[in-house]
């Protein structure tokens, strides 16, 4: 699990990685070479009742975590 801020209402709101590589998540798509593998893009809706409006998040494996093992 992971928080995210509504990028429009600014409420936070907790969002759940798709998978156990992708740790890593932004709103903004990740600079190359800063990334392993490949990137996953999911909208989410924001879970604030007034608000609802989609958020783009970009889920990614960091390099930081490989450059450890």
């Amino acid at each position: 699990m992971a928080v995210l801020e509504c990028p429009f209402c600014y409420k936070p709101f907790e969002i759940e990685a798709p998978d156990k590589l992708h740790t890593a998540f932004s709103p903004e798509k990740p600079i190359r070479n800063s990334f392993h593998g490949n990137i996953i893009k999911l909208k989410v809706k924001c879970k604030n009742p007034e608000c609802k409006r989609t958020v783009t998040v970009y889920w990614y494996a960091p390099l930081e975590y490989f450059n450890r093992i």
